[in-house]
């Protein structure tokens, strides 16, 4: 570092359709001026003349031979690290996990990005050198051994090496809460477990709601709940962005806020305009609209305010074409704030079916399908969530907690009008 100016460079690799160990695809450079960030993006010529070459974000990195400048910015707001990037950082709890790593000093982002490549959502990967690190062999754990890791760092307690090991492969999945992956039958699954001082089983209640949400036509994981060894709970979802024996290989994977080019925390995003995306990229735009209008509703009749940018995203699903992927992070918040964290249209952040009902024509639907859609889903919502509530063990005083809580969410978002 000279003068408050300093340089640094990562290259970015992808797993592509197939295969089993990650491919160069380009070169990020970032320069620091005191506090401001700048920077370009480089796809290796090499890499684009490959037939099967895909962009990072074919809206806002397509491939092309020449370099992408990433705009000035100051590194209080966020620096120029461009957002498909930063789809591949951890949140908090894998913030938490390499601190733990470090010693307690909190990684820098490029730190971030080198130490999380084995279990990161998607299908990038970084280096300090041309060359890819090669692929980490996953190891069949017992899940036991994951909840007492986690559980020690949670309390501040000694983490015996072998565990902290393991705490590793929750380093970059996203998401306060604690987890990991876990291999089970040659699949990988991402394990969530019980957070320290959480006043119900949120694990059991997720469950519950990825089950209605099945049955109201949305796509979710294949999901289980298992006994962690301590009389709790841990969730087991198995990893859409994994593919073949052992899960060697990897699916590319967009979060809407990397497709819209909207940071997450921001609130400039909108159900409405994720549509646009889908419109553009979709390789089955009509099926996929009609679920994101099903997502939005369903998020709204359970009470699920944490539905932000990072909580929706896409799947590459060949020829620059995206699928939705399986919906997550799926669960009801029981605050009965009466507002989202992704907007419907954009103007408000109202919980309100009737604002869904006015927006129907963006996701392909008239006024008169979107109602009968709300109807069912609400059938299906408010008439079984207590039978498969009890079937996920959800213990009774939360299933009562339940209760109150969609009493009072059905007048909040106006469900009256459709008959709830």
């Amino acid at each position: 570092m000279t003068n408050g100016i300093s340089e640094n460079s990562l290259y970015v690799g992808l797993y592509l359709p197939g295969q089993e160990a990650p491919t160069t695809a380009a070169l990020l450079k970032l320069e620091r001026n005191n506090l401001q960030e700048s920077g370009h993006l480089a796809y290796g010529l090499g890499y684009l003349d490959r037939p099967d070459a895909q962009a990072l974000n074919p809206l806002h990195l397509p491939l092309q031979r020449e370099s992408f400048r990433l705009p000035t910015r100051l590194l209080r707001e966020g620096g120029a690290l461009p957002l498909s990037i930063k789809d591949a950082l951890p949140d908090a709890w894998g913030l938490r996990v390499l601190a733990n790593e470090l010693g307690g000093r909190l990684p820098s982002e490029r730190e971030q990005l080198l130490l999380t490549n084995d279990d990161r959502v998607g299908a990038m990967v970084f280096s300090e050198s041309r060359d890819m690190p090669p692929p980490a062999e996953q190891a069949h754990d017992e899940l036991s051994q994951l909840a007492e890791a986690v559980r020690r760092l949670q309390y501040d307690m000694e983490i015996p090496p072998p565990l902290k090991r393991l705490l590793l492969r929750g380093g970059s999945l996203g998401g306060a809460r604690p987890k990991a992956s876990f291999m089970h039958d040659h699949a990988l699954w991402l394990a969530k477990f019980p957070a320290a001082g959480d006043p119900l089983d949120v694990q059991t209640l997720e469950a519950a709601a990825l089950d209605l949400a099945k049955l109201c036509g949305i796509t979710v994981p294949q999901h289980i709940t298992l006994p962690n060894g301590r009389g709790e709970t841990a969730l087991l979802s198995r990893r859409f962005d994994r593919l073949g024996e052992d899960a060697q290989q990897r699916l590319h994977f967009l979060s809407a806020s990397a497709l819209l080019d909207i940071p997450y925390e921001s609130s400039a995003g909108s159900h409405v305009k994720f549509a646009r995306v889908i419109r553009r990229l979709s390789l089955r735009p009509g099926a996929d609209l009609k679920e994101l209008f099903r997502r939005l509703i369903f998020n709204l009749l359970i009470d699920n305010t944490d539905d932000h940018l990072k909580n929706h995203g896409m799947l590459w699903a060949g020829n620059e074409r995206y699928v939705l992927s399986p919906a997550f992070d799926i669960v009801p918040q029981l605050t009965n704030l009466g507002y989202q964290m992704l907007s419907i249209d954009g103007t408000t952040q109202e919980s309100s079916l009737e604002l869904a009902v006015q927006s129907a024509a963006h996701f392909d639907l008239s006024a008169d399908q979107a109602s009968a859609i709300i109807r069912k889903m609400a059938s299906i919502v408010y008439g079984q969530w207590w039978l498969h509530a009890t079937l996920q063990d959800v213990p009774l005083l939360l299933r009562q907690r339940l209760e109150s809580c969609f009493g009072r969410q059905k007048e909040i978002i106006g469900a009256g009008q459709f008959g709830y």
